[in-house]
């Protein structure tokens, strides 16, 4: 009897996150087994290298299927913060040309004469205008120009625009002139790709929807080339492959190719949802998740296993400066986002010294080509990555299960051309550099925490990416955070976030009206229509109608505010009740989050809101615990040891060397855990112990030293 007939048939599925310097794959077959690569990142040939690491799996496993393919990527985040989007135009109102010229009021440093804003996305050359004019009320009050449309054509082709943004005034209430526009662009210029404001933001504020209509124009057909190529690549194993959201959900590339800026924080993203899947299953309330990667740092809030999410942040305006830690420097971006601060201080981000002579580092990073100088691929500038493996902390002769050799001479020469201009030798240079990045990265931590109103010290820290668990405890004791898990497979933790993510979709209509001049029939009536429209585009193209789950969000906020808040409602609102009910929910919430309620205001709706969520999930925590369990070892006899520099307090000590593994009681540091996918380092003053789930868990010994936040 052929005994392989009778066995079950064992698939794969696939996810593979494209950092700054490596990309990580993680696949998990069907018998329960978790397999990982670590590849250096090839731009060009992303999808080939994925392919030969699929087809390792395949020879290994003897799989018969592959049931999906899940990934991350930073093309979009990479593009808009180097200038190499397409070539885009925008055609606009007659007298609204500048509105992404003049933008919002906001500037990071109010006292920095030498700030700059960043150029816009689209020069002012192309940007043209057409008349016509809807009033607020969804009134025609000029007709569409049509004449006048096809001479802004006419200039757009000779410019030879790759992409095209629509942008009226109003579109948000009445569509007509958008839609009319971009059905004679697309006849007109029919491989020129068009993006019109309804149908990506249909939402008020002029400035918001005007950049997040051409940041998604500006974006489209860098997508769809990396898409087709991506595609082509794998072929052969899934012609479907899904894409992370910067919300944390997945969506298809067909929808990929349409709304790119839905990922444009993809890959951060993932990483925040693993850490999210984490906290859940140890209940966990207030996490701080912390990834660490080749180029960049990033934080992020979770809260009873939720991960706080934003509806508009910036973008391209520099790691230290967009996003959340400085506003008014970039480009608008009003999408729901998971709320993550990011830093310039990533394994690859490199060492230099200011005009005054100051010791800085980052965010100019080597990335993957030539990388740090201890990768031995040309590098010769000192980086993070060079420092540590100074510093003893990195295995100094190879990483990535021996795939990435070491060069510890030329980390070595590296940090002694900057030791030498400071008079420092190279083991205090690269002390200061890994304290320098850790002072950086405080400031992710900060903007997630203190300035949302929490205490740190109240907090855990979930560290991973590539080299997250090397800073975690110094990182912790500098803020006073005391206690540190470091999950399985931490260099791999975006990836493996791939393979927990839900399909999802969200949906936003603006709805302008006091709580008390509408009724509840009207709003049920609304959110029913953008449901029915939604489903009419996602069914059959993903999943059945059947496995969607909507759920409702109504923006509302006192008259005369600028700002709103989103809450939850159920699934109808009760005629009954409305508008009592909605408004006290209102008044507590405001409360709770800003401290005061004004029961005199008026309350207001500005936007209707609606999410779409479908399980894709194909893997649970448990499940990787167990693979796990199942080589796990119970010797931690004669291990090796390396000396390692852990400041001026304690100097160079003897850490011992274990395999996560090999963990089975309790121990103190100083202790290095070499894994295939990252470092972890327990100082002295920290101890590391194993929990049922695979966690190495680092708790500060003496807490009364830990430091308070600054």
């Amino acid at each position: 009897m052929d005994t392989r007939a009778n066995q079950e048939a064992i698939s794969l599925q696939v996810a593979f996150d494209v950092g700054g310097t490596f990309t990580d794959v993680v696949i998990s077959v069907s018998d329960g087994q978790i397999l990982q690569y670590k590849v250096l990142v090839e731009p060009d040939s992303i999808g080939t290298e994925v392919a030969k690491c699929i087809l390792h799996a395949v020879e290994k496993v003897k799989a018969t299927a592959i049931s999906g393919i899940v990934h991350g990527t930073t093309i979009c985040s990479n593009a808009v913060l180097e200038g190499k989007g397409a070539i885009t135009g925008l055609i606009t109102t007659k007298g609204f040309r500048d509105e992404l010229e003049i933008r919002r009021l906001a500037r990071p440093g109010v006292y920095d004469i030498e700030w700059r804003r960043t150029p816009p996305l689209i020069p002012r050359r192309r940007r043209l205008e057409v008349t016509e004019r809807y009033l607020v009320n969804g009134e025609e009050d000029i007709e569409l120009d049509e004449d006048e449309l096809h001479e802004v054509i006419a200039s757009f082709a000779q410019m030879k625009v790759e992409a095209i943004a629509v942008c009226f005034l109003h579109s948000f209430t009445n569509p007509a002139h958008e839609q009319r526009a971009a059905e004679i662009v697309r006849k007109c210029l029919p491989d020129v790709k068009v993006c019109a404001s309804y149908e990506v933001l249909p939402e008020i504020r002029e400035y918001e929807r005007t950049s997040t209509t051409a940041l998604n124009a500006y974006l489209m057909p860098v997508v769809n080339r990396y898409l087709d190529k991506l595609e082509a690549e794998l072929h052969k194993f899934h012609d479907k492959p899904l894409v992370m959201q910067s919300n944390g959900g997945l969506m298809g590339g067909s929808h990929a190719r349409l709304k790119p800026i839905h990922m444009i924080e993809s890959g951060p993203a993932a990483g925040a949802l693993a850490a999210a899947a984490f906290a859940k299953a140890m209940h966990l309330d207030s996490v701080v998740a912390f990834d660490m990667g080749g180029t960049t740092a990033k934080a992020c809030l979770i809260e009873k296993g939720y991960v706080s999410e934003s509806g508009s942040y910036e973008v391209g305006a520099g790691i230290n400066e967009g996003g959340r830690l400085g506003r008014g420097s970039g480009y608008a971006l009003s999408v729901p986002a998971f709320d993550i601060a990011e830093v310039g201080a990533g394994g690859g981000s490199m060492a230099w010294l200011d005009d005054g002579g100051a010791l800085r580092v980052g965010p100019q990073s080597a990335g993957a080509k030539p990388g740090p100088a201890a990768y031995g691929l040309g590098g010769a500038q000192a980086t993070i990555t060079d420092a540590n493996v100074v510093l003893g902390y990195m295995n100094p002769k190879s990483i990535a299960g021996g795939t990435v050799l070491i060069d510890y001479p030329a980390a070595t020469a590296a940090l002694a051309t900057l030791a030498e201009i400071t008079h420092m030798n190279a083991q205090q240079m690269a002390l200061g550099i890994h304290e320098i990045a850790n002072a950086t990265m405080s400031r992710a931590i900060r903007a997630v925490t203190s300035e949302r109103g929490r205490d740190p010290r109240d907090c855990i820290l979930i560290a991973f990416g590539g080299s997250g668990a090397i800073h975690a405890a110094s990182l912790a004791s500098s803020i006073g955070i005391k206690k540190v898990y470091v999950p399985l497979l931490p260099g791999l933790f975006c990836a493996l976030g791939l393979l927990l993510a839900d399909m999802r979709h969200d949906v936003v209509r603006t709805f302008s009206s006091k709580l008390t001049d509408t009724s509840a029939d009207l709003i049920n009536l609304t959110f029913s229509s953008m449901e029915e429209n939604l489903l009419s585009e996602i069914t059959d193209k993903e999943l059945v109608r059947e496995k969607w789950q909507i759920v409702r969000m109504i923006d509302l906020r006192y008259q005369g505010q600028s700002s709103e808040m989103t809450l939850p409602l159920s699934f109808l609102i009760d005629p009954l009740t409305f508008p009592g009910a909605l408004t006290e929910i209102f008044h507590a919430d405001h409360e709770r989050s800003y401290g005061y309620r004004c029961e005199q205001e008026p309350v207001r709706v500005t936007n209707l809101r609606i999410r779409a969520i479908a399980s894709h999930t194909s893997l649970n925590l448990k499940a990787l615990a167990k693979d796990f369990e199942s080589t796990k070892s119970h010797s931690i006899i004669n291990r090796p040891t390396r000396n390692a520099f852990f400041g001026e307090k304690h100097g160079v000590l003897p850490a011992v060397i274990l395999q996560r593994k090999e963990l089975n009681a309790k121990i103190k540091g100083p202790a290095i855990f070499d894994e295939f996918d990252t470092t972890i380092v327990v100082p002295p003053d920290w101890e590391a112990e194993l929990d049922d789930l695979g966690n190495i868990i680092l708790t500060a010994i003496d807490q009364s030293k830990q430091g308070d936040f600054q």
